[in-house]
């Protein structure tokens, strides 16, 4: 009997352990800009995608606040594996451009698979801290490998979208807007309702990555073979 109440008891402590050990289950989607969704073609699968070099980013807005706590991006299967270190970054709007930095999460990719990806590309998913997008405001978004390419797909003739998403260089200088496609990507999360109170968290006190040194001078395009 104490033999089976102690393998019980070990039992019992690996289940709880591999609970804690799960990744937490996703989120809802929020926003579908993947290539099935956008019905483009897509122009790119390997365009250069790290913190430390070119990097990108896309404007995002809700009708309600809404806690985005998930990102994926599409890009070539041969960049970023599971366990790859990520950084998403939000940008405020400024007169239609990224403008301040409003917080660098570090995270990782718990995901790779086909869901909502063309030929060519894959989803790329992570999960982060969460940032709560006010309604009607409009905030630029990314997700860049931290020190590891990544790459990006970008979407030709999308179905509401304008053939561009922002660039940026290793050393976070915003670029202008690229003519390549529209960005590739999901966001997940919680529409919260315009009568909750939500606050919009301090760069301070998000869980950062150190962001890795100047990269590239200028914008460099780079294709997979």
């Amino acid at each position: 009997m104490a033999i089976r109440s102690k393998r019980a008891s070990a039992l019992a402590m690996l289940a709880c352990a591999w609970c804690i050990a799960a990744p937490a289950a996703a989120s809802p989607i929020l926003l579908d800009w993947s290539p099935q969704a956008l019905l483009g073609a897509a122009s790119g699968n390997a365009y250069s995608n790290v913190n430390r070099g070119q990097h990108f980013g896309e404007a995002v807005s809700f009708a309600v606040n809404t806690l985005v706590d998930g990102m994926a991006i599409y890009s070539n299967d041969y960049y970023g594996a599971l366990g790859t270190l990520v950084d998403i970054a939000i940008w405020a709007d400024e007169s239609g451009r990224p403008g301040a930095l409003l917080g660098r999460f570090g995270s990782a990719i718990d995901a790779i698979d086909g869901d909502g990806a063309s030929s060519g590309n894959v989803r790329k998913h992570a999960q982060f801290a969460g940032f709560t997008m006010l309604a009607d405001v409009a905030y630029w978004i990314g997700m860049a490998g931290h020190t590891v390419e990544l790459a990006q797909t970008a979407v030709r003739d999308a179905n509401g979208g304008d053939g561009r998403m922002a660039q940026f260089t290793g050393s976070g200088r915003y670029l202008g807007q690229t003519g390549a496609g529209d960005m590739a990507f999901r966001l997940y999360g919680t529409a919260l309702g315009p009568q909750q109170h939500v606050t919009i968290p301090l760069p301070g006190t998000l869980p950062l990555f150190a962001l890795a040194g100047v990269g590239l001078a200028a914008a460099r395009w780079r294709r997979s073979a």
